[in-house]
């Protein structure tokens, strides 16, 4: 049985590896001699990001610190590593080759693990001996970049070069003498893109033809290193930090180019369904976790798209709850045509102050004008819509601060109508003193005495709720604080 496991990582310098073959018959045999106070030692593997990491097996040391792991079938190639005590003490390529020994050293893990029998982890431990060197003399030469005079600067430039070439090198020399292996697959990943990035396509003249060749290029070419539809690439801690980083950081920001670069990625990891699950997984998670408002449509495409119809992994109630949900968002998200309001009433300003000296007008629950269509009845090049319940605290706070901002605003073409949500004759009551003791008038007072629908299609499950819509009404903000509708208002 897998589980997850819980925990405190002491990291090496850089950790990296591979993952996923179907399993044979012949079994794994790791053999372990290791310097460490502990006796019981987990064998462990990565997947998809570092915090993701999962027990295969557990055995006792010897009282020499001797200890083998073993099991019939062979493990998925990937990167594992090794837990004594809840700590991490290194980590290890498991390849084709799954018999083998490896000596380690606690007091210098980096210099003093080594391997017999496999000639994989031989190279990856050799890399990260060089690393830890080169990456030493890096940090060196970095605290003399920043001490140095501005004449000395150059020089020490050129040798932080020539120092990360030399790292180019040595990857590529050791990818080249170990086609074939796994290692060698491994070792690409630590690759930049952009290590050989082309030149700008140029005219006879030299000048420059394309001026956004080299954005599409390292767009195009992003996953060269590591490619994300192999399987054997999730067990390694850096597949969905590498995922992630291109849909954050290398396609425009925009809802629909996220949902059109989503699409065609995961059409083509559908193949896989362990690539698939982790890919739908990681997008999803992503997007409905962010605080960022446009997202939301995102991880409504998502879900209505993807994870409802392909999720087989889910159980049926989280799908049909995620289901609700996306029917209820749908009508609602930025850039959607603001939905109707049926049967909306608005109040004049002559009804409230009516209604302050005649019961009856105060309580009647049909007085009003209708609004047949709030959209074109209230023309400003921004509109926004408060629902809010005048038995809430928090909501009589939010609309004193909207009348703030929209006295303050009002002549940078912002119009205001507040829905109150509450449709019962004490809370008309209650409404017309409150409106009548701030004096708020200047805007559209509504309500909907006949008709609650509007509840569905703008998702008001709680108030108040405040939305902004464009001069084409348009929805281009929502659950918004008073204060922020200035920030759309420039």
């Amino acid at each position: 049985m897998k589980f997850l496991l819980d925990l405190k990582f002491v990291s090496l310098l850089i950790v990296f590896t591979i993952c996923g073959l179907p399993a044979f018959a012949q079994g794994y045999e790791i053999r372990l001699n290791i310097n460490s106070r502990g006796d019981t030692a987990v064998l462990g593997h990565y997947f998809a990001k570092a915090s993701a990491t999962y027990a295969d097996d557990t055995i006792i040391l010897d009282k020499s610190r001797r200890g083998i792991f073993k099991g019939k079938q062979k493990l998925e190639r990937g990167l594992y590593f090794v837990v004594i005590n809840n700590v991490k003490l290194f980590d290890f390529i498991v390849g084709d080759e799954q018999k083998f020994e490896i000596t380690a050293d606690t007091l210098d893990l980096v210099n003093k693990t080594n391997s017999k029998g496999s000639q994989e982890n031989e190279v990856f431990f050799a890399f990260q001996r060089f690393n830890m060197q080169k990456g030493l003399r890096f940090q060196e030469l970095r605290q003399s970049y920043e001490s140095a005079a501005d004449s000395k600067k150059p020089e020490i430039r050129t040798q932080l070069q020539e120092l990360n070439q030399e790292r180019m090198d040595y990857l590529q020399k050791t990818i080249d003498a170990n086609k074939g292996l796994f290692v060698a697959k491994f070792l690409q990943t630590l690759i930049p893109v952009d290590a050989k990035i082309p030149d700008y396509p140029r005219d006879e003249t030299g000048k420059i033809t394309d001026s956004t060749y080299l954005y599409r290029w390292y767009r195009a070419h992003f996953f060269d290193n590591l490619n994300i539809y192999d399987p054997e690439m999730l067990r390694t801690p850096f597949y969905e930090e590498k995922l992630l980083e291109y849909f954050n950081k290398v396609i425009p920001q925009h809802p629909d180019t996220i949902n059109l670069e989503a699409d065609k990625v995961l059409e083509k990891a559908h193949s896989d369904p362990a690539v698939f699950r982790c890919v739908l997984v990681s997008l999803f998670n992503q997007y409905t976790k962010s605080q960022i408002m446009v997202h939301e449509n995102i991880w409504v495409h998502l879900a209505e798209k993807w994870y409802i119809p392909h999720a087989s992994f889910t159980s049926p109630d989280y799908l049909d709850k995620l289901g609700k949900e996306v029917e209820k968002r749908k009508t609602n998200l930025i850039g959607n045509y603001a939905p109707s309001m049926e049967m909306l009433m608005a109040l004049p300003p002559d009804h409230f102050k009516a209604a302050m000296l005649d019961t009856a007008i105060k309580n009647d629950l049909h007085a009003g004008v209708p609004i047949n269509d709030f959209r074109k009845s209230l023309k400003g090049k921004f509109t926004a819509i408060l629902f809010w319940d005048i038995s809430c605290s928090h909501c009589r706070k939010t609309i004193q601060d909207l009348y703030a901002e929209y006295e303050k605003l009002n002549g940078k073409g912002l119009t205001v109508i507040t829905v109150m949500t509450v449709n019962t004759k004490e809370a008309k009551g209650k409404w017309i003193d409150f409106v009548n003791e701030h004096q708020m008038f200047g805007w559209t007072n509504a309500w909907s005495p006949y008709s609650a629908k509007y509840r569905t299609t703008y998702d008001i499950s709680s108030t108040p709720q405040l939305f902004l819509l464009n001069e084409n009404e348009e929805i281009i903000g929502k659950r918004l604080s008073p204060e922020q509708l200035e920030l759309f208002l420039k």
